[in-house]
């Protein structure tokens, strides 16, 4: 993995500017002012043997001490069952606690204390500031004896982002923008959010909630857990009140708007989904049938995270961050180790969508403690903000953040939202001969009273609302009818294949039959073997017209598949032109694996393509060539016949 230099650098924050909170004494503005502080480092043992057996008593003291002082001083990391894991670890260095696996991509912003937090960006592959991923979340996977799981099905939902490679820092945008080039052929650049790399440690947690950037080797590197759903509100807002401080450049930012910067938040459910499924990394197919992401052969769910698994012994405690791989998306343990709070209330599936009554928070991802169904990226849980003992918390939970923004950020962004809105709103005049719109806008004219006025207005919201949704029905419709060219085309190319096959087998059996004709012709052979010449031209005969049944039958289907493709190549025509190629370039999307069969969708692609942009300008789907419909013919040199 790369050791890029992150992008930001935290030097010492300035003198007076540690993360210390609720010591402070007022400022005029009603804040808090920050007091001086440095990171506390352990003394450093004696060299050699004699330091080593000096190291180990004084190691093993001080873990014991630090864990007495943190469970004493209601540390919210530390659970009683963590001692056993705590004690004779390897101290975690300050890199270990926010970025120990360093990668090429990493967006970085500073804390104090000489930390920093890691996050990665996950594209949404839609044009537009509307467009939207759309997909089923959720999990089919329960438990028998947990009913509650019934509740959390599968459900549809649609995911966006108000942040484009526009709004990141200087700095970080070129390489935003080579990461989006390698996932698409689109030039649009927007819609990402940026997702915390691993989940927020004791030492990031510590560094902007307590006084004196403590640091404790042991525990630093470890999610912060036992923290309430209100901890974790605290810690964005001190820690986004923090960098605007200090490092304001930093954060993403609106162009038009000085006043508009990238939000450190807790993610909603939705966008913390997204991304533990591996985001952009992973195709919408794949993504809506799995309850896990796509793993390379041979690795298991535990490969990525600290869960239960039956038949091994129960971990006791999370691991320190980093410890198992990355998901597709760069993310480390979505899976397990922590479960982790979102933004979201917490909705029951009704269906294939979500019910309306908001309850308590939603947890995801599983921690330590739970069985694999509930670790999954799809697994939801619902937690009460509080009980009647207090605000819940559990020292198995922690969170990550996310940066985003704010959907009407800045006028430049207001105005295109406004055209798109007007674009998506509108009526397409080649499915329906009168605008009606347009017919409304007429009467709101003529209208002779207000109340008539406000009431044939409120009828074009209605109209304009109806629209909206016909409009994203027919995206849907017109895609699936690109997905239909495609896969036609896959036939015909595989058809063709099995075709050319069986033309190979077809001259090897030429060879043999007219091989053996010769032998007996001549009597070239042992009496033996010429006894048995007769029973093997039998069967190769019967193989010869085998293979020609089969060639015979794949040419009549090869026929049926063309003509269904010329068919949906002239049922395009009847489509908006420009929503025929939004979608072509939209499924592009689904097929950019390097397997097989990937590589064989986009030679499919580039060919449904370029006949879908023919048939547009007016050529005739049976004037196409065969030849763009086959695979390239091989030639075969059938092996020389053995002697019988």
């Amino acid at each position: 993995m790369s050791k890029r230099k992150p992008l930001f650098v935290n030097p010492r924050p300035p003198r007076g500017a540690c993360g210390i909170w609720g010591s402070g004494r007022p400022n005029p503005a009603g804040g808090a002012e920050f007091a001086p502080s440095a990171p506390a480092f352990a003394p450093s043992a004696p060299s050699g043997d004699a330091g080593a057996a000096m190291a180990r008593p004084f190691a093993a003291f001080a873990a014991t001490a630090a864990l007495l002082a943190a469970l004493a001083l209601g540390h919210p990391a530390l659970a009683p069952e963590a001692s056993a894991q705590i004690a004779g670890a390897r101290p975690a260095t300050p890199q270990d606690a926010w970025n120990p696996k360093p990668a090429e991509g990493d967006f970085t912003v500073p804390l104090p204390c000489e930390l920093s937090m890691a996050f990665r960006p996950v594209f949404i592959p839609e044009k537009g500031y509307l467009g939207e991923l759309e997909g089923y979340f959720g999990s089919e996977l329960q438990s028998a004896n947990d009913e509650t799981q019934s509740f959390s099905r599968r459900h549809k939902v649609y995911v966006g982002s108000p942040l484009s490679v526009d709004n990141l820092p200087e700095a970080y945008r070129a390489t935003a923008s080579a990461m989006k080039a390698k996932l698409s052929s689109d030039s649009d650049s927007r819609q990402l959010y940026l997702v915390g790399k691993y989940e927020v440690t004791v030492a990031q947690y510590d560094a902007i909630m307590k006084e004196g950037c403590p640091f404790d080797g042991k525990t630093a590197a470890l999610p912060v857990t036992g923290v309430t759903w209100y901890d974790a509100q605290l810690f964005s807002e001190r820690l986004m009140s923090w960098i605007l401080q200090y490092y304001p450049d930093a954060l993403p930012a609106m162009t038009d708007d000085a006043r508009i910067v990238g939000i450190i938040r807790l993610p909603t459910e939705d966008e913390w989904e997204y991304a533990a499924r591996g985001g952009h990394m992973v195709n919408r197919d794949t993504m809506n049938s799995m309850d896990f992401f796509p793993m390379e052969l041979g690795e298991e769910a535990s490969d990525y995270g600290l869960y239960y698994d039956e038949g091994a012994p129960p971990p006791t405690a999370p691991g320190r961050a980093g410890r198992r791989k990355p998901n597709p998306a760069g993310l480390y343990d979505t899976v397990g180790n922590a479960s982790e709070m979102t933004m979201d209330a917490y909705k029951i599936t009704v269906g294939s969508r979500l019910h309306g009554s908001a309850g308590g928070f939603v947890q995801k991802g599983g921690s330590f403690r739970t069985a694999y169904f509930k670790a999954v990226p799809g697994a939801r849980e619902e937690l009460p903000f509080f009980y009647r003992s207090g605000p819940v918390k559990s020292d198995d939970m922690g969170f990550r953040l996310v940066i985003s923004s704010v959907n009407g950020g800045s006028i430049r962004r207001i105005n295109e939202l406004s055209e798109e809105l007007s674009r998506a709103s509108a009526t397409d005049t080649t499915l329906i001969a009168a605008d009606p719109l347009k017919t409304v806008d007429s009467l709101i004219q003529s209208a002779e009273s207000e109340p008539e006025k406000q009431a044939l207005q409120a009828l074009r919201q209605n109209l304009e609302s109806y629209n909206t949704t016909v409009n994203a029905g027919r995206k849907v419709a017109v895609r699936a009818h690109v997905w239909g060219l495609l896969y036609t085309m896959l036939g015909m190319r595989m058809n063709n294949a099995q075709m050319l096959n069986a033309s190979a087998q077809r001259q090897i059996e030429i060879n043999f039959i007219k091989r053996i004709n010769d032998m007996i012709k001549e009597k070239n052979g042992t009496p033996e073997e010429l006894r048995k010449l007769p029973e093997a031209l039998a069967a190769r005969e019967k193989n010869l017209a085998r293979f020609q049944t089969f060639i015979e039958d794949a040419e009549d289907s090869f026929t049926v598949m063309r003509a269904h493709y010329e068919t949906l190549l002239l049922e395009a025509k009847s489509f908006p032109q420009d929503l025929v190629l939004e979608q072509l370039d939209y499924v592009k999307q689904d097929i950019r694996g390097d397997d097989y069969f990937n590589r064989e969708l986009r030679e499919c692609d580039t060919r449904v393509d370029m006949h879908v942009r023919d048939v547009l300008q007016g050529k005739s789907p049976s004037k196409i060539p065969r030849t763009e419909m086959e695979v390239q013919a091989v030639s075969v040199k059938p092996p020389p016949p053995e002697r019988r």
